[in-house]
């Protein structure tokens, strides 16, 4: 038996980690247990080189992603011999903050009230993408239905450790209004492990995508670290403006 990703992955990083996997497979025929096999059998140096030169193709984020995922796939299954590389991904792009004015008008371009629902919730408690997509009923139960404003999202202990914990927030008055209202209407289940969000992360993201190409936005979301304050930190949506032509 091998590993095919790590025991802590979550349901967005297996399904990525998995294409990657299909990538490789497919550019050297090599199936998981069969790479895993053929390491053991040649220098560290020429499985690195394998890895680097199946990438060169690739756009600098998918490269980054594709040489961690084999990378990470060699050492949850007990091969450590791999030479010690400096993987860091640098954005292409410059990207503002979004203002005020124009993620307030994204969501009446979205149809679907849960896209609506993960823009506001995104914009009003900062909580990453991949947490968005993982947030259930149960985490926003006691005060969502006690009628406290704003709303406590009481995330599992999981959630709060390493470099891109969640940290503590709220759901606030908009996002509360909206997913009462999904609620009632059955788009999204009164039920402890139901999530908040009833789609997959690039189904919203096409979505949103969509509505934002409409208002000539290109959305994105990054980590800002707070300079008037060193104990906490605030996570913001970026965006930059794409003109079209």
């Amino acid at each position: 038996m091998y590993r095919t990703v790590a025991p802590k992955s979550g349901p967005i990083d297996r399904e990525a980690l998995s294409r990657l996997h299909g990538r490789f497979q497919i550019l050297t025929g090599f199936t998981p247990e069969r790479f895993l096999e053929w390491s053991k059998t040649v220098e560290s140096v020429e499985v690195q080189d394998l890895i680097d030169r199946t990438s060169l193709e690739f756009k600098p984020a998918i490269q980054f992603c594709y040489r961690v995922a084999l990378r990470s796939f060699l050492s949850h299954n007990g091969y450590n011999n791999l030479p010690k590389t400096h993987l860091q991904y640098v954005s292409q792009a410059w990207h503002r903050g979004y203002r005020r004015e124009e993620i307030r008008a994204l969501p009446g371009q979205l149809r679907q009230k849960h896209h609506k629902l993960f823009v506001l919730i995104a914009a009003e408690s900062g909580l990453r993408s991949n947490v968005l997509i993982e947030l259930r009923y149960r985490h926003v139960i006691e005060d969502l239905e006690s009628g406290a404003i704003p709303v406590a999202a009481r995330l599992e202990p999981r959630f709060y450790i390493g470099k891109k914990a969640a940290g503590y927030t709220f759901l606030g008055e908009g996002s509360v209004r909206l997913l009462k209202d999904c609620v009632e209407e059955g788009v999204v289940e009164a039920r402890l492990d139901a999530r908040v969000i009833p789609r997959s992360y690039y189904g919203v993201w096409a979505a949103i995508h969509r509505a934002a190409r409409g208002q000539a936005w290109t959305l994105r979301f990054r980590h800002v670290t707070d300079s008037r304050s060193t104990s906490r930190t605030r996570w913001t949506m970026r965006m930059s403006i794409m003109r079209r032509r």
